[in-house]
């Protein structure tokens, strides 16, 4: 039931809203495209229309006028129903500027709830992550310790057991909005497991299993700087499409501070029936820049022949001004793709 709750995006905007989590200003579920116009006018454009059942970037729409409405609800909630058989929709207010920040849970059968610090996830091409950090580089120490309050506040509100998942949206004057929980494991759990010390697989299950937990909140300290990039198989030159196919040839990075999960070898094939997502890279370092470097060191011997991936575009953003300095939205990416993609065309013509 509590997994239900808060894996229903819309339920749980209504919880956290109850307990006094700071949300997005926004609608509950609505009946159909007339009430979402309706609906529309009062919250104000921008907005996004998104799924309750989503994920992964899909059933989720931004509208910019009223005019957009219908067709956005219409496409947003077929989406959905396809995708989770549910095609429930709400409203809420898109805010610019944003960055995207995760608290990572840990809450055991006795009362205990420990978090894990925070996790930057604003590196996004159409709401799906492609760069992940901890800890973020535009939390002080304030505003980490206020998120982690709050965070935990959520949990309890609806008496949460096992690993979570709490998302927020940043903004510039330092605000942040509840956006969703998710009720699971997150791809980029490594980069806390990096910082913390934390194996997070072997504690939701142990948590599962109705161990308590034999740490608290005071044993929590964040060491060093973490990043992800997740290598997937497609084609940043033709708008992200999936190319799986057999894998000719692969060479993963290595080293101190460097771990790489995949299930790939040479001579396997990728499934095209699944994610495209084809390796995780990830390195630790004492400091963020640091890690920027050990990650530019290990984008450079990934080798991977048979099929496109987004590595090459992921190592030319660990270069991007924005990002060194720690500055990139949620709106960073689909910005600036067009500028990144003609630089490596440039580069390869310069190769040829």
């Amino acid at each position: 039931e509590i997994i239900e709750k808060m894996g229903d995006k819309d339920a749980a905007r209504r919880t956290m809203r109850q307990a006094g989590v700071p949300i997005v200003p926004g609608c509950d579920v609505v009946r159909d495209a007339e009430q979402a116009k309706q609906e529309a006018e009062k919250i104000g454009f921008p907005l996004l229309i998104k799924a309750r059942a989503g994920g992964g970037g899909r059933g989720i729409r931004r509208v910019d006028s009223a005019d957009e409405v219908e067709r956005a609800f219409l496409a947003a909630s077929s989406e959905a129903q396809a995708a989770f058989g549910d095609g429930g929709i709400y409203l809420e207010r898109y805010l610019t500027h944003t960055k995207h920040i995760e608290m990572q849970l840990l809450c055991d059968h006795f009362g205990n709830i420990i978090c894990l610090g925070e996790r930057e996830c604003s590196m996004q091409r159409k709401n799906q992550k492609t760069l992940e950090e901890s800890p973020s580089p535009s939390v002080d120490e304030e505003t980490r310790k206020e998120m982690m309050r709050v965070s935990v506040l959520a949990a309890k509100t609806v008496g949460y057991r096992g690993l979570g998942t709490i998302e927020f949206l940043l903004t510039q004057d330092k605000k942040f909005y509840f956006m969703e929980m998710n009720t699971r494991l997150q791809v980029e759990h490594p980069v806390t497991e990096m910082v913390t010390g934390c194996d997070l697989v072997k504690w939701q299950i142990r948590v599962a299993a109705g161990v308590e937990l034999n740490f608290t909140q005071e044993d929590v300290h964040l060491s060093g700087h973490a990043i992800e990039c997740r290598i997937n198989a497609e084609d940043p030159t033709a708008n992200f499409r999936p190319c799986p196919g057999k894998v000719e040839f692969l060479h993963f990075p290595g080293g101190p501070g460097v771990r790489v999960d995949s299930a790939l070898y040479n001579g396997c094939t990728l499934s095209p029936y699944y994610d495209s997502l084809a390796a995780k890279v990830m390195v630790h370092a004492p400091t963020r820049l640091e890690a920027i470097r050990r990650m530019r060191r290990c984008l450079e011997e990934f080798t991977l022949e048979g099929f496109p991936t987004n590595a090459e575009l992921s190592y030319e953003l660990l270069f991007h001004p924005t990002f060194v300095r720690g500055g990139c939205t949620t709106a960073f990416l689909d910005r600036s793709l067009p500028e990144l993609l003609e630089f490596s065309r440039r580069v390869d013509d310069h190769k040829g």
